[in-house]
């Protein structure tokens, strides 16, 4: 594809319905490579307000007028999804919005307007794909064998199954201990804070989101040449099997 056609490849409109899944981007340092989303859903879109739940942890008065990123996640295919987003005000916090039969607390942002969405990214590093036999697990307190979809220096996707006891009075914001094992090789330590969770279509599991935080500065630096390491593994094997 030419720089023109992707330029001119039009971004789809998401529909903000009530209840749907949305990611507050309230910071992105490329330098230092951090990005601080924050997952929440659609309370309601009237006119050119749009009201969202207050995120975990929350925004306050403080953060009142600054410009951050909406995204949501759109199909790209069968199997894909990828993230747009548009750049929204932050216009007030309250503690009284009406949702059924109750007032909960809600955030109160600039609705887009017709062409607003861009592509846009909700994290800062390469996810590695788990293949069988990569040698590369996870371990969660609480959860009995997690199957490690994926990860990156910065986080992972972990699935597990619906009946695992564990996932009772698991939420979103709430930090888990983990320990990624690379088999043979050696392991990072630290706390996974759950960003997303998502049941599957036929209800027999979760697939949750985990953001890395609480890291000592040596499992950090393990992390990052393994999956620089691991990265490199997969690409020459993608190249090896062109020749094949």
């Amino acid at each position: 594809m030419s720089a023109e056609e992707l330029v001119s490849t039009p971004v789809p409109e998401p529909t903000l319905a009530p209840n749907s899944q949305v990611f507050v981007v309230l910071h992105k340092d490329p330098l230092r490579e951090r990005i601080d989303v924050r997952a929440t859903r659609v309370l309601q879109l009237e006119e050119d307000v749009l009201f969202l739940a207050q995120t975990n942890p929350p925004l306050t008065r403080e953060h009142w007028g600054l410009s951050m990123e909406v995204a949501v996640l759109t199909p790209e295919s069968a199997e894909a999804l990828r993230p747009v987003g548009y750049v929204a005000r932050l216009l007030s916090v309250r503690d009284d919005y009406p949702l059924l039969d109750q007032t909960v607390e809600a955030l109160a942002l600039s609705a887009p307007n017709p062409g607003d969405f861009f592509e846009t990214s909700l994290r800062m590093h390469y996810r590695v794909p788990v293949a069988e036999g990569m040698g590369v697990v996870i371990r969660l307190e609480g959860l009995d064998e997690p199957e490690l979809l994926n990860f990156s220096a910065g986080g992972a996707r972990v699935r597990v199954p619906a009946w695992e006891p564990g996932l009772a009075g698991l939420e979103l914001g709430q930090a888990i201990p983990f320990r990624l094992l690379f088999l043979g090789s050696g392991y990072a330590v630290g706390d996974g804070v759950v960003r997303s969770m998502e049941q599957s279509a036929d209800g027999a599991s979760v697939v949750f989101g985990l953001f890395f935080t609480n890291m000592e500065i040596r499992d950090i630096r393990y992390l990052e040449r393994m999956v620089a390491r691991t990265v490199s593994a997969c690409r020459q094997r993608e190249r090896d099997a062109d020749y094949v």
